[in-house]
Formats: C-alpha cells, structure tokens, sequence
C-alpha cells in the first residue's frame, strides 16, 4: 500500500508551495470554496501517472465529467501551472513520501506563439481533422507547449517529451490503468455501479444492507435486460418488482459509487471528493462507518474532500473520542485557507493540520469552525 505521509506542492493550480505531512487513515481536506481542495486531491493523482499523458489527460476530465467536451484540452492542460509564475519557464513539481518510498511528478517546458498553419501541423489531431481544420476558419496565430513530463520512485525515472497546441481539442491515447482512485462530486451520474458488486456474493450482501436504510424492501441489486436489449442497474424489492437505480435519486448511486471505488483501491488510496454530494445528512451517522471499516479491511488510505460540517462532525464520530480506551486516532483534518501572498501578487494556499480529536474537542467545547 502506498501509504502517503508527506506530500509538497509547487506551482500547481492556485498553489504556489504547500507542504503537509503526518497523514493518517482518513484524511480530511476541508476548506472553504475555491481554497484547494480538488487541486490537493489531484496532486495526489499526480504523483501515480507514470509520466504518461493519456493519465493526465484523464485527470484534468475529472473536473468536467458533466460535460467532457466543455473546453480544450491545451486551455485546460495550461491551466494547471499556477498562473502567478514570473520567468518564462512553466513548471509545476510534486513530491510524497510514503511508506514505500519518495515520488515525484513534474512537467516543465516552455509556451509560445506561433502560426496558425505551423500550430496545425504539430497538432495531434487526425490527418482528416488537418484538413477540415485546413479548409475552415484557421486562426492567423496559435500557441505551442514544449517540454517534458517526469515520474520518478526510488526504482526508476520515466521522463517523456511534450508537445502540444492550443489547436488540440483533445489528446489521443490508451486509458491508463489508475493507481489511485478518484470519486468526483458527480460521478456517480455517470459511472457503471455494480460492475464490482454482482459477481461477489459477499459484496453484493454488505451494498444490499447499506441500501435497506434507503429502503427497507430491497432485497437485490442487479442488471436487467431492457426491451432494446440495452442493461439497467436496477433494484428487486421484496414483492417482486424491479425497479431503475434512477426510482431512488442520488443517494444510492453515491453509496455504490463509493463501494465500488473502494474495491478498486484496495491496497491503495481513494480519494473522494466532496462525500456529501447526493447523500442526505440522515445517513450519515449509518454509512460513514461502514464505509471507513470497509477501508481499513481493504487496506484504503482514504482523502475526503469536504466542506459540509454536518459531513465532518458524522465522519469525526467515527473516532469515537468520548471513549476513554481510544488510544489510535484515525482521523486528520486537514484546513486549506487561500491567502495574499507575500509579494502581494496572486495568492497561495496554506495549510493547518490537526487530529481529529482536537476538532472533535474543539468543537464540543466550543464549537469550533474547522472550515475557516
């Protein structure tokens, strides 16, 4: 298991250098909006690419997984360097140590002007698409990223050359196999739930009684075969009607979403993004448990990104503070805050970092405001 215990940032989005160490199991990233949160996690993802395009690619769709096809992909790419870099060099540097050994990604290289038909042919479109593009409108000037993408591990360095410009609306590629597992906000709108569930009889029995909380009369979750011969996720109830997940709304989706990505991290980390997104905060209390002990089985060192606090006080009861005999605290929260920075140019974020007892504490004493 990659356990992280440290992990830099340098120049990436809206950070320009953050430093956080002293990880624990669940890791808490709270934060006000817009503070880092999502650019914290995909750092994370970062560090596991391997140096190959096709991953980052996948990476930076995560933010549009509503709408894929929203922005360019060279728009999006150059936007992960943080904006406020004075010399000419674009550079971004990310580092972790974890239980296994120190990682490091970084990509470098240079943006520049060039014209519109020397951009098109250093393009990575298609030839067709050369040439629809050739016969339309063209623009007189475009730009061109040069440089290089490196992984390094304590085994081995895997450096790759870059080439790309702001004609490439997307970048052409395999689907990389994901080291780390990423759950968005809304993900769960798109992704296949039960691929991981039906084939394993115990699975399938622990989603089956997380879901009676939604609704006590369900006694089975299954593919069904629709009339265009198309396959539904559906629900079986107890008097034998069969029902589309989509019947019951977010909420059991999400909770699948999060089962099945968890089976995908064994031994490895996930990454959730904004856990209360689809979940009423009723089930809180019930889910949040299962979800945890069911990472500790896995072997899942878990980062939920958050800003709902009746998220953070159900997922801090988890550490059952009020008991005496508690000794390990599995919980850290991590508070990201944007500030001015020094220079007075742009901003940076900052980071404080404390157990999940002190917030717990804090908060019942005090009521303390973690977000900030």
């Amino acid at each position: 298991m990659a356990d992280i215990k440290l992990i830099e940032i340098y120049q990436f989005r809206g950070i320009r250098k953050l430093v956080v160490s002293d990880f624990s199991r669940v890791n808490l990233i709270v934060g006000d909006n817009n503070c880092g949160k999502t650019t914290f996690l995909e750092a994370i993802q970062l560090l596991f690419t391997n140096a190959q395009m096709s991953s980052v690619k996948n990476i930076i769709k995560q933010r549009t997984v509503l709408n894929p096809n929203d922005t360019s992909f060279y728009v999006s790419f150059i936007n992960m360097f943080n904006v406020n870099q004075k010399d000419e060099l674009l550079d971004l540097d990310i580092y972790a140590e974890s239980n296994k050994d120190a990682i490091e990604f970084e990509i470098k290289g240079h943006e520049k002007k060039v014209s519109g038909d020397d951009a098109l042919q250093m393009s990575l479109v298609s030839a067709r698409q050369k040439m629809v593009k050739a016969s339309s409108f063209l623009p007189e000037t475009a730009k061109i990223f040069e440089g290089s993408m490196i992984s390094k591990n304590s085994k081995k360095t895997v450096e790759r050359g870059i080439r790309l410009t702001s004609l490439d609306g997307t970048i052409p590629g395999p689907v990389a196999k994901k080291e780390v597992q990423y759950i968005s906000s809304f993900g769960h709108l798109r992704y296949d739930l039960l691929k991981n569930i039906v084939d394993n009889a115990e699975y399938k029995k622990l989603a089956i009684s997380i879901l009676k909380q939604f609704d006590e009369s369900i006694v089975d979750i299954c593919y069904t075969k629709t009339d265009d011969g198309a396959f539904l996720e559906s629900v079986i109830t107890a008097d034998g009607v069969n029902m589309p997940f989509s019947v019951y709304g977010d909420g059991i989706r999400k909770i699948l979403y999060i089962l099945n990505k968890l089976f995908d991290a064994t031994d490895s980390i996930l990454l959730i993004d904004e856990i209360e997104t689809g979940l009423h905060k009723k089930y809180y209390d019930e889910l949040f448990p299962v979800v945890f002990e069911l990472a500790k089985k896995l072997n899942v060192q878990l980062f939920i990104a958050t800003h709902s606090m009746e998220a953070i006080d159900a997922i801090l009861a988890y550490g059952k503070y009020d008991d005496e005999m508690q000794e390990n605290d599995p919980i850290k929260v991590i508070t990201l805050k944007k500030i001015d920075a020094k220079d007075g140019k742009g901003s940076n974020v900052v980071a404080r970092n404390v157990t999940g007892k002190y917030v717990y504490d804090n908060r019942k004493a005090f009521e303390f405001e973690v977000r900030l």
